[in-house]
């Protein structure tokens, strides 16, 4: 499975501008876009963890592809306040305990998302491998990156979406 986790950058400071009521209404929509884009590719929310989000996807393209949409729907949007979100994609064998999903590959995404920049999409190098070479996804920025909590380096990419 492709896992993947989305993140509301600087929600703390947003939240504490706009105030409690404004931000809920927001962080409600919002979270109403990401379970729409999700299911529209076929992907299935498992959690919302705050301001943010867990879903797993059959293949690493349906994850990168809502990825990108989610993406562009939000710099479409025209609400206030703007939401800058990060995004970690990481595939491979996951633990599945009822509705929930565990393990290394979910541990993995969730980290690739923490070192993601405001308004990006960040694969594992697994991820963009399962996709070969096609020109349906456009990469760049690859980076060796210490992940919290895992040994040694892993390589990363930003998907241009």
């Amino acid at each position: 499975a492709a896992v993947m986790f989305t993140d509301i950058a600087d929600s703390s400071v947003l939240a504490g501008l706009v105030g409690d009521t404004a931000w809920t209404k927001r962080v409600r929509s919002h979270m109403k876009m990401l379970e729409d884009h999700i299911r529209q590719n076929e992907g299935r929310l498992i959690k919302s963890l705050g301001d943010g989000t867990m879903s797993t996807f059959s293949s690493a393209r349906s994850a990168m592809t809502t990825a990108q949409s989610i993406q562009r729907a939000l710099a479409d949007d025209r609400q206030e306040p703007s939401l800058p979100v990060r995004i970690g994609i990481h595939t491979g064998d996951v633990v599945q305990a009822g509705d929930d999903f565990f393990g290394s590959v979910v541990n993995k995404a969730a980290r690739v998302a923490s070192v993601a920049g405001s308004g990006e999409i960040r694969v594992s190098d697994a991820t963009r491998i399962m996709v070969g070479a096609t020109q349906d996804f456009a990469f760049d920025d690859p980076a060796k990156v210490p992940l919290k909590g895992l040994d040694g380096e892993h390589l990363i990419h930003r998907l241009i979406w």
